[in-house]
């Protein structure tokens, strides 16, 4: 489903990133027939590009063989995740689709507590034990206060081209329960078709067509409210900064005002608009620094000999330390090192 919704989104024009968030069974790569390991670079993993110039990372990609199991604990996946989200050099996108696996694993944890999530597709079949496991997923969605923008049944039915009729092979569907739950729309049921898996096998994910793709793909879209030029949450259109936004970095993430009540005015600005948030193409220098909360900062500054002309910063962090990198990066401007390092 991550692999059809990029495609087609890409298909209409949109600039699309995937990252495979399943750790321990990563499957995007070969979706998209891409083998081999990625480019570290100078600033951050380069991700491949798909034959739709689709931005991919996954485990896999960074692995010596792509049978190399990851047999890690839940803290080492968490954190796995954490840098494909944060020291992938993303670049401009319209919309990133985060891959999870099924469940409410560590992964899944992970992704809705840091990353700034603007919704979730929720994938179940028609089974009633499929959509029970899909229901506590919805829960856990609800608690964590993360939005659940539509269902898709996979696998509804079987189309018999020889005498055009639909047969329910795991019988009456149960995905109207899983909805109910979400208070979400089904944005379509998919059919079991053994082209979709030779395509899939063949890592021609891209090239999938079916009845009923486009409107899967229009529900999904109007669902999240995605245009080929804006991607609004349910706060409204994003807020920019007066800054120009340098190359390389995402839009501002729209938050609820009263999400960020808690927080002085000065910081709920810096938080809504993500003032100074980005990367640099060449920056004169670079850190990083990890605090005891788990959080993360990473900070590059451009110099004029010992002034700093420009700063820059990026977090896997909360609210909180994003408004401490917007101020801090703006008390630095036009200061020395020294006076900065004051």
């Amino acid at each position: 489903m991550t692999g059809l919704l990029a495609s087609g989104l890409a298909r209409k024009g949109l600039k699309v990133g995937v990252l495979d968030a399943d750790i321990t069974g990563p499957s995007i790569p070969m979706l998209f027939g891409l083998h081999g390991k990625v480019n570290a670079g100078d600033y951050g993993i380069l991700p491949y590009e798909s034959r739709m110039g689709i931005k991919v990372i996954s485990m896999n990609l960074l692995l010596t063989s792509e049978d190399q199991p990851v047999i890690w604990r839940g803290p080492l996946v968490s954190k796995a995740i954490q840098q494909l989200w944060g020291d992938v050099m993303w670049g401009d996108l319209d919309v990133l689709l985060i891959d999870l696996p099924p469940g409410t694993s560590d992964a899944t944890l992970t992704i809705m507590q840091s990353v700034p999530v603007t919704g979730l597709v929720m994938v179940t079949t028609p089974q009633s034990l499929a959509s029970m496991v899909v229901r506590k997923a919805v829960h856990m969605a609800q608690i964590v206060g993360v939005n659940i923008i539509g269902i898709i049944e996979n696998m509804a039915y079987y189309y018999c081209h020889d005498t055009g009729k639909r047969h329910f092979i795991f019988g009456q569907s149960h995905t109207v329960k899983v909805a109910q739950t979400a208070e979400a729309p089904i944005l379509a049921q998919v059919p079991i078709d053994p082209a979709i898996s030779d395509l899939c096998d063949a890592g021609n994910v891209e090239d999938i067509e079916f009845e009923g793709l486009d409107k899967l793909l229009d529900a999904f879209m109007d669902a999240a409210a995605i245009t080929s030029d804006k991607i609004i949450g349910e706060a409204g259109p994003k807020e920019m900064s007066s800054d120009a936004v340098p190359q390389g970095t995402e839009e501002p993430v729209a938050y609820r005002d009263d999400a960020l009540a808690k927080y002085s005015a000065v910081a709920q600005e810096i938080i809504k608009t993500q003032e100074n948030m980005g990367v640099f193409d060449q920056p004169d220098l670079r850190g990083s620094f990890r605090g005891c909360c788990g959080d993360s900062i990473t900070m590059e500054i451009l110099l004029d000999a010992d002034v700093i002309q420009d700063a820059r910063f990026r977090t896997d962090g909360c609210e909180a330390t994003i408004a401490c990198g917007g101020m801090l990066t703006r008390l630095i401007k036009g200061k020395t090192i020294t006076e900065a390092l004051q």
